[in-house]
């Protein structure tokens, strides 16, 4: 489990279409903490864990809820 603050992340996004990538990253390593695929995206945003108004707050929520990352 990592010690980040949403600060220390970033998110890149990927849409061509009826593909999708989400992935939720270590800002200075670069390192995925959370990758969503195609369909997977979909189901992340119909089940509530990925906003689309704010895809890089809530994949960082919920990398926290899966205990991924710890809030420090």
């Amino acid at each position: 489990m990592k010690r980040l603050y949403l600060d220390e992340t970033e998110l890149d996004t990927w849409f061509e279409r009826d593909r999708g990538y989400v992935v939720l990253s270590v800002s200075k390593t670069q390192e995925p903490l959370l990758e969503f695929w195609d369909e997977a995206v979909l189901e992340a945003v119909e089940d509530g864990f990925l906003d689309q108004k704010n895809f890089h707050a809530s994949a960082y929520d919920y990398a926290v809820h899966l205990g991924i990352v710890q809030v420090p």
